[in-house]
């Protein structure tokens, strides 16, 4: 994840991250974390909370500012394609969370 891009979506918002805390139910510590880049890998809960706090697509949240043209492209049918990396350990990839990657996967399906 991209710790200044979140930072840049945040105060383009409004937010401070006292209030993005408050939104999400993620400590301002750990926020902080994410923007100074010292935390650049979130669960998928964290990106959903901050991308719904933000009101944009978890897709945004992932890609870095380099890549935003070319994390989302026109295929030749003039759908968009988007690629996403998930890397998880062994000890991590629970039943839960690979339902919560359904979920995800789902409803950026049904919003297309």
């Amino acid at each position: 994840m991209d710790g200044k891009k979140l930072q840049r979506l945040r105060t383009e918002k409004g937010y401070s991250i006292t209030k993005l805390s408050l939104l999400t139910g993620i400590s301002k510590s750990y926020l902080s974390l994410l923007e100074r880049e010292i935390q650049t890998n979130p669960g998928l809960e964290v990106l959903d909370r901050i991308s719904g706090a933000l009101e944009i697509p978890v897709e945004l949240l992932i890609s870095k500012e380099s890549e935003d043209e070319t994390a989302i492209s026109a295929t030749p049918t003039g759908k968009s394609k988007l690629k996403v990396e998930i890397e998880l350990s062994e000890g991590q990839l629970s039943p839960q969370k690979l339902q919560h990657i359904k979920e995800l996967i789902d409803a950026i399906n049904n919003e297309v």
